[in-house]
């Protein structure tokens, strides 16, 4: 048994006797902190909010930034902040750090930074998922967690996180609770929320898109699938081999659209001999809407379709590097990778060439790439 599936096991129980709690309540909840953004679901109701946290402004510079602030857009999750019982002060998250003196995000490189900083992620994402779920008529009152974790934590790192959320839960009883007192800074409105945690399961991120396709496409039964997780900052490596997560093999490595983004934005800042930098977030905001061109002052409209694609394949072929050597090493040990899924918000950019060097590698025919690489 690999350390993925005993750490979701006993272990990452919160709450409950030797019996096992009484789960008919339960709502089932995913959550991860990502590299630029969080992403907490319920069902089909799903709330994202950047993965930042910031110091709160002073109670009066608060107010006058309620005064002074000319924005209509007073929504929870674009003004949110949660108070922080280990300051014992408030703390901005995702967008109202806009206002923040000094910002932390919640990881690097794919890695929590701050225990106390991503359970106060989590409870910026249960509030705002708790909303959204207020308006259909189900609010959260109980709940099983399940929460994505980078493989590259390691158990100890699974083990303490833990213990922390453990020791940081209200209990009544044989009961446990988050409690959570969130405050809307644009309106001044706060609220105050408890729900009862039943468990919570830490799973390494990527393994959701493994136990998605086992119950839909391959109908419960066992395939051997490499999972690749094209992400923001970082992408993810994941061969499941038996319903189990080769760890030795399994990685999260800093590199994802970020990069690419990143290399368009300097190579039109050097076309336009270093007078124009255009961010990597206008180039990003246009990729889903499939918009490949960006007006740039002085120069008109730039088409930078031509360097998507190229960015696209180099870092396609990069990540191809490693997952040859992976299916290299699974060979010697007389192991071999029935599917490929390719996931993540990268996952378009890069389906294509992925799918072209993952065929090419083994030498199939179109019709076997189509039923193998999903």
């Amino acid at each position: 048994m690999t350390q993925s599936s005993e750490l979701s096991g006993g272990m990452n129980k919160l709450a409950g006797t030797d019996a096992g709690p009484d789960l008919s309540k339960c709502v089932a909840i995913g959550g991860e902190l990502g590299t630029s953004a969080s992403k907490f679901c319920c069902d089909e109701t799903m709330v994202l909010f950047s993965s930042v946290v910031g110091d709160a402004l002073s109670a009066n510079m608060e107010n006058s930034w309620r005064i002074m602030n000319r924005s209509s857009d007073d929504r929870w999750i674009k003004n949110l902040a949660i108070f922080d019982d280990s300051r014992n002060d408030w703390r901005y998250v995702g967008a109202m750090t806009r206002s923040s003196e000094k910002t932390n995000w919640f990881t690097h490189k794919g890695l929590i930074q701050n225990y106390d900083d991503a359970f106060l992620a989590i409870k910026a994402g249960l509030f705002l998922l708790n909303l959204e779920l207020e308006k259909k008529g189900r609010p959260i009152a109980e709940a099983g967690f399940g929460f994505g974790i980078t493989v590259r934590h390691g158990e100890n790192v699974l083990e303490k996180f833990l213990s922390y959320m453990k020791e940081h839960l209200a209990a009544d009883g044989e009961k446990k609770f988050i409690a959570i007192k969130a405050k809307n800074v644009a309106t001044g409105e706060v609220r105050e929320i408890e729900i009862q945690l039943d468990f919570s399961v830490m799973q390494y991120q990527a393994y959701g898109a493994y136990m998605a396709l086992l119950f839909s496409k391959y109908k419960m039964d066992v395939y051997n699938t490499y999972v690749i997780d094209v992400g923001h900052g970082t992408w993810i490596k994941l061969p499941i081999i038996d319903n189990e997560a080769d760890i030795n093999l399994a990685d999260s490595l800093t590199e994802g659209i970020y990069t690419i983004t990143k290399n368009i934005s300097e190579t039109i800042f050097e076309s336009s001999e270093q007078k124009f930098k255009i961010p990597e977030q206008r180039i990003m905001q246009r990729l889903p809407l499939k918009d490949f061109k960006i007006e740039i002052p002085g120069m008109g409209v730039f088409d930078y379709s031509r360097l998507l694609a190229q960015e696209s394949q180099f870092m396609g072929r990069r990540i191809m590097e490693y997952v040859a050597r992976d299916i290299t090493a699974l060979s010697q040990k007389g192991q071999a990778i029935d599917f490929f899924t390719i996931i993540g918000g990268g996952a378009h950019l890069l389906y294509d060439t992925l799918k072209r060097e993952i065929g090419a590698f083994f030498g199939w025919p179109e019709n076997i790439i189509e039923q193998r690489i999903i």
